[in-house]
């Protein structure tokens, strides 16, 4: 018992010196560091750095210019003494607010007459605000005022109630300090990331591709970040959520205030990290497009594929269809280093005849570490068609056989190669063919087709499908 009442006596007079003693205001200008690192999907990381005299037992510090959207449950203070309380003060200031806080007062009500142009003020009681009507009391009598008119207002006083007063920032109280120290306030924030875009350039063969990557980190905090340290990171990172957790993917590049060279990044744990070489400004509502990557030459190949699937069934239908267009090539070791290429939109060009470039197709690049191949499906040829039938069908006691007719026409000035693959739903096995096939490890038949010019060519294969038990 003597214990309870000691720790509650402690408390009452800490309680009593914080509200007698004089707050410390601490300004971004005693800001000695700042450090930030961008996430996509609208999280960053915020390392804070702001001097501090010594603090009293007990004394209330107010932190200003902290990220409104900062996740309070995240944030950490270092080297301000023991944190006794800390709280991300956010007043809402606003019409809706200032209606709500003067519930069942009495109110300054003005009204325009649209014909004279003479306004009138009387008293008011405020009952209720629900949509777009507010109720008052008004001599003796309840009206209902629209809230959307241009003929009626609200006067507020110049005093603002008390739940709408107070700093914006960060407040916090401290155990005490002895002498002047450098507080680090580390915490994540809504509000701010990056997403990227890649440039994909073949040359006029169509064997090599040129690689040049941006970066657009943007900042819609309510907050400016000067002179930062910016640092992005790499990887599939769990992202903090209150009630349901989701996977954020994470990626990081750097800044190279107009240089396209290449930094090599490091690892932390499972991730790559990359620091910005110099510091850079972010104010709020900015977004700042960063050359991050650039690699030319890289060995590429356009392929063209069409994928069908083989039912059990009879199909009288034919078939018409065009080939996807496929662009594959590998990740390349950015200055001899396996540095990965950050997933973001990548869209492809290439010269016409004239030397002018054509923009030919776009799709996603996923997350790609060095030497992993990237293939992107750019679209459908033009100038291939294919025409896909069932030709036979018999339904058997335990199995039922299907022979499939592909006819692919090349109607283009250059020769083309078309890979296809047939899918199954249940146990298969190929009876005969007319061109080599075979399958591909994953239970699909796989066969290429080689076309001249102006060619066309036919294949036909046949299949038994085991037909399924219900036990």
């Amino acid at each position: 018992m003597r214990h309870f009442f000691k720790l509650t006596t402690l408390a009452l007079s800490v309680g009593l010196m914080s509200v007698q003693l004089h707050a410390a205001v601490i300004p971004a200008s005693d800001q000695t560091h700042l450090g930030l690192t961008l996430y996509p999907q609208d999280l960053a990381m915020v390392q804070d750095h702001r001097r501090l005299p010594a603090l009293s037992p007990g004394q209330q510090v107010h932190v200003e210019k902290i990220s409104p959207q900062m996740l309070p449950e995240t944030l950490r203070i270092q080297g301000a003494g023991q944190i006794l309380e800390q709280s991300l003060l956010q007043p809402p200031l606003s019409y809706q607010a200032m209606l709500d806080a003067h519930l069942g007062r009495f109110l300054q009500l003005a009204r325009l007459n649209p014909a004279t142009g003479q306004e009138t003020l009387s008293t008011v009681e405020l009952l209720s605000v629900e949509h777009h009507q507010a109720l008052v009391r008004r001599d003796g009598r309840i009206e209902s005022i629209p809230m959307q008119s241009q003929e009626w207002r609200f006067i507020f006083p110049s005093e603002l109630p008390a739940n709408l007063q107070g700093r914006r920032g960060l407040h916090f109280i401290s155990a005490g300090t002895e002498a002047e120290s450098t507080a680090q306030l580390n915490y994540l924030t809504r509000g701010m990331g990056w997403q990227m875009d890649y440039v994909l350039t073949l040359n006029p063969k169509s064997n090599t591709l040129s690689v040049e990557g941006l970066a657009s980190v943007y900042n819609h905090s309510g907050n400016d970040y000067l002179d930062a340290e910016m640092r992005l990171m790499a990887g599939d990172i769990q992202a903090p959520a209150a009630r349901q957790p989701e996977m954020m993917r994470a990626m990081a590049m750097s800044d190279m205030l107009g240089s396209a060279s290449n930094h090599t990044p490091e690892t932390v744990q499972d991730f790559y990290l990359y620091r910005l070489p110099y510091p850079v400004s972010l104010r709020h509502d900015e977004t700042k497009q960063l050359p991050l990557i650039q690699a030319d030459a890289l060995p590429v190949t356009l392929s063209y594929h069409y994928a069908f699937p083989v039912w059990p069934a009879l199909d009288q239908q034919r078939h018409q269809a065009q080939p996807e267009i496929r662009l594959s090539f590998e990740a390349p070791a950015l200055e001899d280093q396996k540095a990965p290429l950050p997933a973001g939109q990548a869209r492809v060009f290439r010269p016409d005849r004239q030397g002018e470039m054509q923009f030919i197709g776009a799709a996603n690049l996923g997350n790609l570490a060095s030497g992993e191949t990237a293939e992107l499906v750019l679209g459908r040829a033009f100038d291939l068609n294919i025409t896909r039938r069932q030709v036979l069908f018999t339904d058997g006691f335990d199995s039922v056989t299907v022979q499939q007719e592909i006819t692919v026409t090349n109607a283009g000035n250059e020769g083309r190669e078309v890979d296809l693959s047939a899918s199954f739903q249940q146990e298969w096995t190929l009876r005969d063919a007319t061109h080599t096939m075979q399958e591909d490890g994953a239970g699909q038949l796989t066969a290429k087709m080689h076309l001249p010019a102006g060619g066309s060519e036919t294949l036909r294969f046949t299949v038994e499908l085991k037909k399924r038990i219900n036990r």
